[in-house]
């Protein structure tokens, strides 16, 4: 090899040695060599990565949607019930109160307190007579 094409190799080389490590330098916005951005395919395993802990930040918003409407059309009064007789009602906020029935009427109103109040017992958690 003559010294001419040596010296043009090298050239060459250090003139391609020049340009890679400039392409390096650069940040390209695309994939690829130099831009510092790769495509990953296959197993990967990330190593040494930090932990991180979250939390809620603001209030949850949780929607149902799509639900049809549900009617309930005839709650019958609990069959136990009878008029002039007291009862002991619990009702769902856990609060007590005892009752004199003076009439039944459907969908679960009773008719008490000498016809000044009518109470639904559908939505009571437990009855029970009074002694």
């Amino acid at each position: 090899m003559s010294t001419r094409s040596t010296v043009l190799a090298v050239g060459a080389a250090a003139v391609l040695w020049v340009a890679v490590s400039a392409q390096q330098q650069e940040m390209k916005p695309r994939p690829g060599p130099g831009s510092g951005i790769t495509n990953v395919t296959g197993d990967v395993r990330i190593t040494n990565a930090p932990a991180v802990r979250a939390s809620q930040d603001g209030e949850w918003r949780v929607a149902v949607e799509s639900v049809p409407g549900v009617r309930i059309t005839e709650v019958p009064s609990p069959g136990f019930l009878r008029s002039g007789y007291r009862y002991e009602i619990t009702w769902a906020d856990g609060s007590n109160e005892t009752v004199a029935v003076d009439r039944i009427a459907g969908n679960g109103w009773i008719e008490v307190e000498r016809g000044r109040r009518w109470v639904n017992v559908s939505s009571a958690r437990s009855i029970a007579e009074a002694r």
